[in-house]
């Protein structure tokens, strides 16, 4: 089976928003949608003080829908988009 390192990218609804939290929810979303092994998470700087957070994680190619998996990620609360920003097939 082929494995795919989807990374999802999460914009709040502006610079207020309390990132930390939706990081958490979002690696519980990624690993209750079948992600295999570690997953990592980071909060990146986008501009004039809005930061992202990206969820790396790692699925089955065969096994998920990764734009179901960002559109459950957009509902959390605080997010204004989400989206599968990155695919990478992974390697041995």
């Amino acid at each position: 089976m082929a494995k795919a390192i989807i990374t999802f990218k999460l914009m709040p609804e502006s610079v207020e928003v309390d990132l930390e939290p939706i990081k958490e929810k979002a690696l519980e979303i990624a690993k209750g949608a079948g992600a295999i092994g570690q997953m990592q998470s980071r909060i990146e700087p986008i501009a004039f003080g809005l930061k992202a957070i990206m969820v790396l994680a790692m699925y089955e190619i065969t096994d998920a829908d990764f734009e179901k998996i960002a559109a459950k990620m957009e509902e959390l609360e605080g997010v204004q988009s989400a989206e599968v920003a990155k695919m990478d097939l992974a390697l041995g």
